[in-house]
C-alpha cells in the first residue's frame, strides 16, 4: 500500500510539474504558474535546487522570454526608435557608447591629512 501512495504522489507531482512548465511557456510569472499548478511557490524553489533538470527547464523557458524581448528591442531600434537604439548601443557596445568612461591611472597618491586647528609644519 505505501508503494501505491508513493507512485500516486509521483504521478501527481509529474502532472503538476508539467502544468507549471506549460504555464511558464505561455508567459505567466513563476508565482502565477505555481498557483495554476497547485504547487506552493517555495516548493518550486526547493525543486529547482534539488533537481537540476527541472531547474534547467525553468531557466530555458525564462531565457526564451529574454530572447523574445531582445528581438523586439532590436526590431524597434532597427526601425528608427531612437530610445531603443540608444539602449541597444549602450548595452551591446558599451565600450563605444557609454556615457561614462573609466580610466586606470598608474602610480600612487600621497594624501596629507590635517586636523582642525593644526598649522603647517607641526608634528
Amino acid at each position: 500500500m505505501p508503494e501505491e501512495k508513493t507512485a500516486m504522489n509521483a504521478t501527481k507531482n509529474k502532472e503538476r510539474t508539467e502544468t507549471f512548465l506549460e504555464s511558464l511557456r505561455r508567459g505567466v510569472s513563476v508565482l502565477k504558474a505555481s498557483k495554476t499548478a497547485g504547487i506552493d511557490y517555495s516548493t518550486i524553489w526547493r525543486w529547482r535546487k534539488k533537481y537540476k533538470i527541472f531547474d534547467s527547464q525553468v531557466l530555458a523557458i525564462l531565457d526564451s522570454r529574454t530572447q523574445i524581448v531582445e528581438d523586439a528591442l532590436f526590431m524597434n531600434a532597427a526601425s528608427g526608435n531612437i530610445t531603443a537604439q540608444i539602449f541597444w548601443l549602450k548595452n551591446r557596445a558599451s565600450a563605444r557608447w557609454s556615457d561614462r568612461h573609466e580610466h586606470q591611472l598608474g602610480g600612487g597618491i600621497d594624501v596629507l591629512v590635517r586636523y582642525a586647528g593644526e598649522k603647517d609644519g607641526q608634528d
